[in-house]
């Protein structure tokens, strides 16, 4: 009779992850206890670093066949990170829904990312960065080398002099999958970037310190605005996040 009782508990829960699969493919606690984020279309595993302002800030959304993350942030939703809370680069403080690459990047390699993403709503106020390469690791003092952003509805980087082969408005884009890749020479030390084969940057100029541990980070992360009013909702989805690497010879 146990025996029996036992094999119906497994049949019951193996079926209750197989209903659950459809709503979340992937997101789980490690041992760590963190929130780990990893679709069975990516090859890259990520988490929560610094908290999220709320529970629906990152989620599992299914359309159809396809399972993606989504992101969404909302006005005065400052970010857990210990720097966030504080007056910086010209804000009081720091809006964060932001996942991190569990791993990092070899400085002796290349490497290729590719990523769909579609702007839903918003990225129209200023300094809106949706994905970047940081290289921040305790012990180093050392900022992002990459930023990928909207600012006030024209993408940008946190090179403000650098030179886009075009430029690319969030009205043209909004409400569309684009298909990104990031190419990331570190044997150069530059980067080009693609929207839909179509380059958009060429042999853009990226720094790694040598105490950095490069890695990226997906999400949306701005400055916060204390006389900003109503929602100032931004929202951003992004699936099959792939990461290639090609050792230098």
């Amino acid at each position: 009779m146990r025996e029996f009782l036992l094999l119906i508990i497994i049949v019951f829960l193996a079926g209750c992850k197989t209903s659950s699969d459809l709503v979340s493919s992937a997101g789980y606690f490690d041992t760590g206890g963190r929130t780990t984020y990893q679709d069975k279309d990516w090859n890259v595993e990520f988490y929560d670093n610094c908290g999220l302002p709320d529970s629906s800030s990152v989620r599992w959304v299914t359309e159809g066949k396809e399972t993606f993350l989504r992101f969404t942030l909302k006005n005065k939703q400052v970010g857990g990170c210990n720097t966030d809370g504080i007056q910086r680069h010209g804000a009081p403080y720091w809006e964060r829904a932001e996942i991190k690459q569990a791993s990092t990047l070899g400085q002796d390699a290349d490497y290729t990312l590719t990523f769909r993403v579609r702007f839903v709503k918003g990225f129209s106020y200023p300094r809106e960065d949706f994905f970047q390469m940081h290289q921040y690791v305790q012990g180093c003092d050392a900022g992002p080398s990459m930023m990928f952003k909207f600012s006030n509805g024209r993408l940008t980087t946190n090179n403000w002099d650098e030179r886009f082969k075009r430029n690319v408005r969030i009205n043209e884009v909004i409400g569309k999958w684009i298909e990104v890749k990031l190419e990331v020479k570190f044997t150069e030390s530059n980067y080009n970037l693609y929207f839909n084969d179509e380059k958009i940057l060429d042999k853009a100029v990226f720094i790694v310190k040598s105490c950095g541990a490069p890695h990226f980070k997906f999400g949306i992360y701005r400055p916060g605005d204390e006389r900003a009013t109503g929602e100032r909702i931004s929202i951003v989805d992004f699936d099959k996040i792939r990461l290639t690497k090609k050792k230098k010879k």
